[in-house]
C-alpha cells in the first residue's frame, strides 16, 4: 500500500469515527432528555396523587362534619 492509500484509508476511519461519535453524542443528549421527561411525568402523576388524595380527604371531613 502506498503512502497516498494509507492516507485515502486513514481519512476513511477519521470520517468513520468523527459519525460515530456525533451518533454517540446524539444518544446521550436523548437519553437525558427522555430522563428529565420521565422525571417530569412523575411529577405531574404524584401531583395528581396528591391532589386527589386531598379531595378524598375533604369528602371525608364533610361527612363526618
Amino acid at each position: 500500500m502506498n503512502l497516498k492509500d494509507q492516507f485515502d484509508e486513514n481519512e476513511k476511519r477519521i470520517a468513520i469515527t468523527r459519525k460515530l461519535m456525533e451518533n454517540a453524542r446524539e444518544r446521550i443528549k436523548l437519553s437525558s432528555e427522555l430522563e428529565k421527561e420521565l422525571e417530569n411525568l412523575e411529577l405531574q402523576r404524584r401531583m395528581r396523587q396528591l391532589e386527589m388524595e386531598s379531595k378524598l380527604l375533604k369528602q371525608q371531613e364533610k361527612e363526618l362534619g
